[in-house]
């Protein structure tokens, strides 16, 4: 598994992270030291896909914006981590 902490970007808390099968695919973020509420008013959760490279793990950037759960529909969060459960367990 990787540590978050290394991946999340500096300024910037975890609010959620994403698995599938023991494999971190996503985080999704807010800004350090504030609440849900102020953060959704804001637009200010950001949605980072985990890439694999030689030396380890990645995160990349997918996209912002108010409503976590828009930023999951988006990029198809849940279709992904069952495709990878799925895959693992062949």
């Amino acid at each position: 598994m990787s540590d978050l902490r290394k991946l999340c970007p500096a300024g910037e808390d975890v609010w959620v992270s994403y698995y599938g099968k023991d494999e971190l695919l996503f985080f999704l973020t807010g800004p350090a030291g504030q609440s849900s509420t102020s953060t959704a008013q804001k637009g200010e959760f950001t949605l980072y896909g985990v890439v694999s490279e030689r030396g380890g793990q990645k995160a990349k950037k997918l996209g912002s914006g108010g409503n976590p759960t828009d930023l999951e529909t988006k990029y198809k969060v849940s279709e992904a981590m069952s495709s990878s459960t799925k895959k693992k367990a062949s």
